[in-house]
């Protein structure tokens, strides 16, 4: 069998399994090293493989502007462990950073051997998630027995419910706009109309506020789009439903005010402030002391300013610069299906990251569903265009 041959069957078959098991892993697996070891095995090592024997893919990857700039920032964290101030943690940070890279390249692989296939997979995590949510609040609140104003968390491997509905909010985003974008049938257009909705129930049952601020920005986007029948619909449908859920969970809503996101973030700009250019470094140990209620916080809760914390003005401009190069190709590709909904999911994460900011250059987590899967889902499409349209 050559090079070729071997390449194919990775990136139709393994790949692709690899990448479900990314997206509906965290659900059906209680154990986080058994899913990191999953993907390292299924997702990182084979797209390597395939960057050794079939390196013309690569080739066509690096050509990619947004791909140079994720490879520019992995470059800068991998870099920004040398001044971290931690000694013997600078291999897991360059460890983290390539297997981003690998991720992003098991997406391009993904596409580039089967067309349809990331469609169909980000499909089926829908569903997997959506069916996982009925039975984990059927258990939750039936068989439980727990009041209905207790927030959900979630089954597998799911602690926390801010993350866990980081995940829930990226895929109603994706099937939001794969209703809009494209073309469906009636008994098609009310699954996914079903799906959304369980996705959505669930998001309101974690009590987390910021996916619906995702989720408020991912349907703006969509409306402003589109401007037809469905989003028009769905956007007012979704408004009365947050309408009626502030006024019933008003209390709620008010006694948790910003939960100090405003102290913690003015307290890390002062922070940034003394280390400007090129950041404190990845890994580098947080310490944010809010003084009205004398806690010291080790994340700044936003994912912007975290990554600004680490690498700089360097490393913001860098962010600012892949999120523009990939509006500008959603600009000129949004009649894509896939570029359309990873353009929406990013949207959704760019939102959502406002109160997550424990750094996304980690292992495979939620915060992942957030950034790197909708930018990886764009820069495959960005590769496989650029290759279609090749002269």
């Amino acid at each position: 069998m050559n090079k070729s041959a071997i390449s194919s069957i990775i990136g139709r078959y393994i790949l692709p399994f690899g990448i479900s098991i990314f997206l509906c892993g965290l659900c059906l697996f209680e154990s986080r090293s058994g899913y990191h070891s999953l993907l390292y095995l299924l997702v990182s090592l084979p797209a390597l493989i395939i960057c050794i024997l079939k390196p013309s893919v690569l080739q066509q990857a690096i050509k990619s502007n947004a791909f140079k700039l994720v490879c520019l920032l992995c470059t800068m964290a991998m870099i920004s462990t040398l001044w971290n101030g931690i000694d013997g943690s600078s291999s897991r940070y360059i460890r983290y950073s390539l297997n981003i890279l690998l991720f992003i390249l098991a997406f391009i692989y993904t596409q580039h051997y089967t067309q349809n296939m990331l469609e169909k997979l980000l499909l089926l995590g829908c569903a997997v998630w959506a069916i996982s949510g009925v039975i984990e609040l059927y258990h939750f609140y039936y068989e439980q027995g727990h009041a209905i104003s207790t927030r959900v968390v979630g089954s597998g491997s799911l602690t926390n419910t801010l993350l866990s509905s980081h995940i829930y909010g990226a895929l109603a985003s994706f099937l939001a706009a794969y209703l809009v974008a494209k073309k469906h049938s009636t008994s098609s257009n009310s699954l996914i109309i079903i799906g959304f909705l369980l996705l959505l129930t669930f998001i309101i049952q974690t009590h987390s506020r910021t996916p619906l601020l995702g989720l408020t920005a991912a349907c703006t986007f969509l409306l402003i789009q589109y401007r037809n029948k469905k989003i028009i619909y769905g956007s007012t449908f979704l408004m009365t439903l947050l309408a009626v859920y502030i006024v019933f969970n008003i209390d709620l809503i008010t006694q948790r005010g910003f939960s100090y996101r405003p102290e913690i973030w003015q307290q890390a700009l002062n922070d940034i402030y003394n280390k400007p250019v090129l950041g404190h470094g990845l890994g580098s140990k947080m310490a944010l002391y809010i003084t009205s209620i004398k806690v010291t916080f080790s994340d700044s809760h936003n994912i912007h300013i975290g990554l600004t914390y680490d690498f700089g003005l360097i490393g913001l401009i860098t962010w600012l610069a892949l999120l523009g190069t990939l509006a500008l190709f959603f600009k000129n590709n949004k009649h894509i299906t896939l570029v359309s909904t990873g353009f929406a999911m990013l949207i959704f994460g760019i939102f959502a990251g406002m109160t997550e900011g424990a750094g996304f250059f980690t292992r495979p987590k939620e915060v992942w569903f957030l950034i790197w899967l909708p930018i990886a889902i764009l820069i495959a499409m960005d590769v496989r265009t650029a290759v279609t349209h090749k002269p």
